[in-house]
């Protein structure tokens, strides 16, 4: 659809290589990095085999590729991708306060809240700013 064949092999075969090597993380303080490097491996596998798929039925039906492609830039469709990204971004930034409040609870150090509390800030100057953009440009 959007990307070619070959993004999506590069990518599985980086999945392959993350599970791959997290084998050599074998010490128990490496655990974290092992199960984060399966976590990652995982999520590229999935992702690049779904999307080869979908590439081979696109191939096998062109009508469907180009409805597809018409279905994304549909105007309708991105308005409610917009929309559907605004909602969560409501939905993160309370999440990220919470995160917030339960590294206070939980006596974490100081810096685990503040760096929390600073991408909460973060996330709102780039509201605001992004607001002024566009305000400027419609």
């Amino acid at each position: 659809m959007l990307k070619k064949w070959s993004f999506y092999i590069v990518m599985l075969i980086i999945g392959i290589c993350c599970i791959g090597t997290s084998f050599f993380f074998n010490d128990a303080t490496m655990k974290p990095i092992a199960g984060s490097l399966i976590g990652i491996g995982a999520g590229l596998i999935g992702m690049s085999l779904a999307n080869l798929v979908m590439k081979q039925m696109e191939r096998k039906n062109p009508t469907l590729e180009k409805q597809s492609q018409i279905d994304y830039h549909d105007e309708r469709n991105t308005m409610i991708r917009n929309r559907a990204k605004a909602k969560a971004g409501d939905i993160t930034q309370w999440l990220i306060m919470g995160i917030a409040y339960i590294t206070i609870l939980i006596s974490a150090p100081l810096w685990v809240t503040l760096v929390v509390v600073i991408v909460f800030l973060i996330y709102h100057f780039i509201g605001l700013y992004l607001i002024n953009r566009y305000q400027k440009e419609l």
